[in-house]
């Protein structure tokens, strides 16, 4: 190591703070991520990042914006490109919280693809079929274009405006690194001859609210746009039975993150779910999310005199049973018992229950953006962090 450079400004998100900057080597230059929390004993470091992957966490789109008081922010952008080079710039900017700046530069982006390829259309996106939402793709870019429906299939029993609500409340909360962040838009125009046919049936078919013909163009009114994931469920079908297992481990995961920030994603079958890059399981299906605390967790009752059988048993709009969970999955039995074995507690209501509790207290459980492996130990005493930051060496 030859210097270490630190920008000025302080990044910072929920329950810490990071100093930002690069380690200069003889050869090659290495992110430089420093977690800081507060305790009873003081401001200390809570872990030293300085791998890309770990470092491209903190400035994921899965993630809440950081709040930074950026002197300049394209040079702030331009210093943390060359820490991710493989980071969309649009995706930085909004990460630090522009969102108007990210969203112009991924509009700008995307057109000039579009503009590149000029016999390329769109397609649906790979999949189940929503129920909620039409989704379709560009083959060779990597985002998908979500459109709320007419009308919703059984059992779907939701309005537009309560869809909408759901992604306001993914947009203002806490993702804990699970939850795919999503940029509305209005009135992107594109030729109509860029869909498909099946494609452009379906939209105009469907979803009149969110789309129409205007000459020989069709104007999206109204969508969100978000990176494209490949489907939890077919990736589980593809790959070899080790990488799908860590999937699926991680999906358990996931779960767990998303609850310990008092999100209960609501539908937990697969198709919900999307891989990144790295392997990480995320979310992307906001129709039926709601609050852990708005849950009733409750057990199934036993099929005897005492319940009359489930026939009469009643279910409320809000009640969850987890240990129904395993059998909606459609994994292999060595899959769904290796999924219980590591995160058997999921399926068990006193979980949840006592989550709630935890949650209600204003008591939620640490979830950092990084593995726990990562952590640097509490020193006995504490040790505080110098109280005076001088900026860059």
């Amino acid at each position: 190591m030859r210097a270490v450079e630190l920008l000025e400004t302080v990044f910072y998100r929920e329950r810490r703070a990071y100093l930002v900057g690069r380690v200069f080597g003889v050869e090659q230059i290495a992110p430089l991520v420093i977690a800081l929390v507060h305790d009873a004993d003081g401001i200390r470091a809570d872990a030293v990042l300085v791998e890309r992957e770990n470092v491209a966490q903190i400035f994921g789109y899965t993630r809440s914006y950081l709040h930074a008081d950026l002197a300049t922010v394209g040079d702030a952008i331009v210093f943390l490109h060359t820490l991710l080079p493989n980071k969309p710039v649009d995706e930085i900017y909004t990460v630090l919280g522009r969102a108007k700046q990210g969203k112009t530069e991924r509009y700008r982006h995307f057109f000039r693809h579009l503009g590149a390829d000029p016999d390329e259309q769109f397609v649906h996106a790979d999949g189940v079929r929503g129920m909620v939402m039409l989704v379709f793709t560009l083959p060779t870019y990597p985002l998908v274009f979500k459109l709320i429906r007419d009308r919703f299939a059984f059992p779907k029993d939701a309005v537009r405006e309560e869809v909408m609500a759901k992604y306001r409340l993914v947009f203002h909360h806490d993702r804990a690194g699970r939850l795919i962040d999503a940029q509305e838009f209005r009135f992107l125009r594109f030729p109509r001859w860029r869909f498909s046919q099946t494609l452009l049936d379906e939209l105009l078919g469907e979803c009149h609210e969110s789309a129409y013909a205007d000459g020989d163009d069709i104007v999206i009114a109204h969508c969100y746009i978000e990176r494209r994931l490949r489907p939890l469920d077919l990736y589980v079908r593809e790959k070899e039975p080790d990488p799908a297992l860590r999937a699926i481990i991680d999906y358990g995961k996931a779960i767990k993150d998303l609850a310990r920030n008092n999100i209960f994603p609501g539908d937990l079958l697969f198709k919900n779910f999307g891989l990144t890059r790295h392997g990480r399981a995320i979310f992307y299906d906001y129709d039926e999310l709601c609050l852990v605390t708005d849950c009733r967790f409750r057990e199934l009752p036993d099929d005897d005199d005492t319940t009359h059988g489930l026939d009469t048993f009643y279910v409320g709009p809000h009640d969850v049973f987890p240990e129904q969970f395993p059998r909606f999955l459609g994994v292999e039995p060595e899959q769904r018992d290796e999924l219980i074995r590591v995160h058997g507690e999921i399926f068990d209501v006193r979980w949840w229950l006592d989550l709630q509790r935890r949650l209600r207290a204003g008591d939620p459980p640490d979830v950092p953006p990084y593995p726990d492996a990562l952590r640097l130990p509490a020193q006995p005493g504490g040790v505080a962090w110098p109280p005076r930051y001088t900026g860059a060496t």
